[in-house]
């Protein structure tokens, strides 16, 4: 009886716990932190780090690209600032940005290049993505070397830096200097590609998809090993002569680009919903999407045209790359056959008027029209708004923006995702196909063809993505992860500042003989297999000897069995002769 009371109570006691957890998420009510001890003699868990020993100097070094190779290391380097850090950017040019990030000084490496001018990127920008093409944009990018090296070498000798803080595209100067300064550094970029080798995540670099799940073998089989052989090869020569410039600096040879980066704190500027998901070794740490806190708020005249048109499309192509003539004519011309067409209500599009000679004087409509195409510029259409500038966020997080016709750069991506803005992804280059791929497969966007760009295509796309419930559902899923992580680019920065304040822990074994700095502040990081060789790191010793020894099992197994029948059989034809005898 005693027994069944018991059960009984324990049912009871289960039954209430669920019936109450119900009622909470019926009621929407949460999980809180206490404010105050939730009883007497508690004690509060406060994370009270003390910083007085930690070194303070950072340089953030930035050599190539727009806004999307800026925002996530402002954006961390920002709340190290706000710590007490000082932060040093290097990049080409002007910091722009410098009103928004007042605690970040600057100094620059030299004047920007205007890519626009540039041979090779005009050719990427008119052709698809080809292994063969960045041949040349490898060439000149080592062919730049020297000059980075040397005054991002000068930078750090003057203001000393404690870590370096570097995003990886084209920045082997970065690095090297951390290097041969022996001080940390710690990688930033928005791809795991050429981190960890993962079968199934290819790019379209290699002329093959992001995700190479439901690809044929051949597919498959290219893209594993003809086509990275291929791109190692296209870049061999200039790799070569890279490592002799290095040599002259007293660097040491590299194997391959990513060499520098394998015992080193690398931050992933991704997440998986949207990436494409691969395991990652602890040295390589997902924080993505970073964005900032703040945003610019609208221009009362954007306002003003948001709030007027209920159905509106932006379109921003990035500050970095560039379309072709001809595709700056049939997107306009799409521009305004849209409104035509009532699929949207309004247009404003952002970062174009520097690209204005690139426009024809007239674009001719499908009805035979021809419309003025200063006219547009110049805004004298009540229904369609170009702007220099634009404060992009803001713009995508309001309730009447409903698709965003974007390169499908990283940063915009992440803003767009974040504000719930479904995409149609315009691809130009580098990272951006591979970008539009992944957001096609998450099913938030679909993608136009800059080698086939029409303007039929164009429309029905959009009018696909804004009648489509399953992409209005996705991205609201991806919204939801969005926001989620977008809170790690706090861990981005207390990882930073455990390399810092491991760094000073050690600092006494500068000179030993033995001495590997990255092996040293990352030894929680680095998995033992790395230490241990690829033989006895992968256990193939350990597998070869478990094979073996199920290989002779089995075939003592068969010999015993083979000579248990023999013996069998041979006393069964004995006894039979017996029996005849």
């Amino acid at each position: 009886m005693k027994y069944y009371l018991r059960l009984f109570s324990k049912k009871l006691f289960l039954f209430i716990i669920i019936c109450n957890s119900i009622f909470n998420i019926v009621n929407g009510t949460e999980f809180k932190q206490y404010a105050v001890p939730p009883a007497d003699g508690w004690v509060p868990s406060e994370m009270i780090l003390d910083r007085t020993e930690i070194p303070k100097n950072i340089l953030l070094g930035v050599t190539i690209g727009g806004w999307n190779h800026l925002r996530h290391i402002l954006t961390i380097a920002n709340i190290l600032a706000d710590r007490g850090y000082n932060l040093t950017l290097a990049k080409r040019g002007k910091f722009l940005q410098s009103e928004q990030y007042p605690k970040i000084n600057f100094i620059s490496l030299g004047e920007e290049i205007d890519l626009s001018k540039d041979p090779e990127t005009i050719q990427l920008v008119k052709e698809k993505v080809d292994v063969g093409r960045f041949k040349k944009v490898f060439k000149n990018h080592y062919a730049a070397y020297d000059s980075i090296f040397l005054r991002l070498k000068e930078i750090s000798e003057m203001i000393k830096p404690d870590l370096f803080f570097c995003d990886t595209v084209n920045n082997e100067p970065c690095f090297d200097v951390a290097w041969l300064m022996k001080k940390p550094l710690v990688g930033i970029s928005t791809s795991p590609l050429g981190l960890t080798h993962t079968p199934y995540r290819s790019d379209p670099i290699f002329g093959c998809k992001v995700n190479m799940e439901n690809e044929s073998f051949w597919e498959r089989f290219r893209c594993e090993f003809i086509s990275p052989l291929q791109f190692l090869w296209s870049f061999k020569s200039s790799f070569d002569n890279f490592n002799k410039v290095r040599a002259g600096y007293g660097l040491p040879s590299l194997k391959s680009p990513f060499e520098r980066w394998q015992n080193s704190l690398f931050l992933v500027d991704n997440f998986f919903g949207y990436e494409t998901p691969v395991p990652l070794p602890p040295l390589y740490q997902e924080i993505g999407p970073v964005l900032p806190d703040y945003f610019p708020s609208l221009t009362p005249d954007i306002e003003k045209f948001l709030n007027s048109h209920k159905r509106t499309m932006f379109v921003a192509l990035g500050s970095f790359l560039f379309l072709s003539s001809e595709n700056y004519a049939k997107l306009l011309q799409s521009i305004i056959e849209v409104i035509e067409n009532n699929i949207v209500d309004g247009v404003i599009w952002a970062n174009i008027e520097k690209y204005r000679e690139s426009f024809p004087s007239n674009i001719t409509l499908s009805d035979g029209r021809t419309i003025s195409t200063s006219n547009l510029f110049d805004n004298k259409n009540s229904n369609i708004f170009m702007t220099s500038f634009a404060p992009q966020f803001s713009i995508l997080n309001h309730t009447n923006t409903k698709i965003f016709l974007s390169h499908s750069g990283s940063g915009s991506v992440y803003e767009s995702l974040y504000a719930g803005t479904p995409l149609l992804s315009l691809p130009i280059t580098y990272d951006q196909p591979g970008n539009a791929e992944k957001l096609e497969l998450a099913g938030v966007a679909l993608t136009l063809d800059k080698t086939n760009l029409e303007v039929k295509d164009i429309l029905n796309k959009i009018e696909k993505i804004l009648n489509d419930e399953q992409i209005r559902i996705n991205t609201k899923r991806l919204k939801t992860l969005a926001m989620i992580n977008s809170k790690r680019k706090y861990r981005a920065a207390d990882l930073i500042e455990f390399t810092l304040y491991s760094s000073v822990l050690k600092q006494k074994n500068i000179n030993d003989e033995n001495y590997n700095i990255e092996k040293w502040l990352f030894k929680e990081l680095i998995t033992p297999d790395t230490r241990m060789g690829l033989i006895r790191g992968k256990y193939l010793d350990v597998y070869a000897a478990a094979l073996i020894i199920v290989i002779s099992i089995t075939f003592l197994s068969i010999f015993i069995i083979r000579k248990l029948i023999y013996i069998k059989l041979f006393k069964v034809k004995e006894g039979d002769k017996d029996k005849k005898d």
